[in-house]
């Protein structure tokens, strides 16, 4: 996790939470009397978001610990599985989801910021030469690796459909995809680039080569059910870009 102000946070308590099927973690943080808390959900997707022992880490988070401080919010964040997610955002089991805002269950029942807090860079990987994909109708004949769960922009409910003949071979871990990719159940992986590299370890298999597919933005994403919906998201916008400007 994240360091924050020693002088705004010197307390931690930490609280072990489950989802449906993925164990989640969750992290409360000392606050000054009143702050409105915000529970966040997330995905486990390192470096971005993940789970580091029983506390929620990554770049994503450290980013929020700033702005948290900052706009007088205090939060805990639990893992789980995105398929839940994108319901249980909308129904207001959650408050806050630091990620894509294109879901269709997202539409209507969120609010999402106006400028992207990260941005994430897709890429087709293979061994040897990789077709260059540039729209995802690219994909239609092809065999692919992909990652349970993730939505790739939208591409995968596309991906989903026989009519689009797109055969798919799912990978529950980015590892795991790496494995099917050199054991060579399929020619195709999409794989976004920090992921992709932590899965390799350091350790680039012969041959390995990628082409950019494109870039995905992530926002901080609301639920309508939240008590002030859109004067959260503008406290977290706001101190997003204060922090920003001062180089934090």
């Amino acid at each position: 996790m994240g360091r924050v102000s020693a002088s705004l946070f010197r307390a931690l308590t930490f609280v072990a939470l489950t989802g449906a099927t993925v164990a989640g973690a969750a992290l409360a943080w000392a606050a000054p009397a009143g702050a409105q808390h915000l529970r966040v959900a997330y995905v486990e997707f390192p470096p971005f978001t993940h789970t580091e022992g029983s506390t929620p880490a990554g770049s994503l988070f450290e980013q929020l610990d700033k702005v948290a401080a900052d706009a007088g919010f205090t939060y805990t964040a639990q893992a789980i599985p995105p398929r839940r997610l994108f319901q249980a955002l909308p129904d207001g089991e959650f408050d806050l989801f630091m990620g894509v805002k294109s879901p269709p269950s997202f539409e209507g029942t969120t609010v999402a910021s106006a400028e992207p807090i990260a941005t994430i860079n897709l890429h087709a990987w293979g061994l040897g030469d990789v077709p260059a994909i540039t729209k995802k109708e690219d994909l239609s004949g092809l065999k692919v690796i992909v990652l349970s769960g993730y939505s790739y922009g939208g591409w995968r409910v596309w991906m989903d459909d026989p009519a689009n003949k797109v055969e798919l071979v799912e990978a529950r871990t980015a590892e795991q995809a790496v494995q099917l990719l050199t054991g060579g159940r399929a020619p195709l992986l999409l794989q976004y680039t920090l992921p992709m590299e932590q899965a390799l370890g350091g350790k680039t298999p012969d041959g390995l080569t990628s082409k950019p597919i494109s870039s995905v933005d992530l926002f901080y994403v609301v639920s309508k059910k939240t008590p002030d919906a859109e004067g959260v998201l503008s406290r977290l916008e706001a101190s997003t870009a204060k922090i920003r400007k001062s180089g934090g």
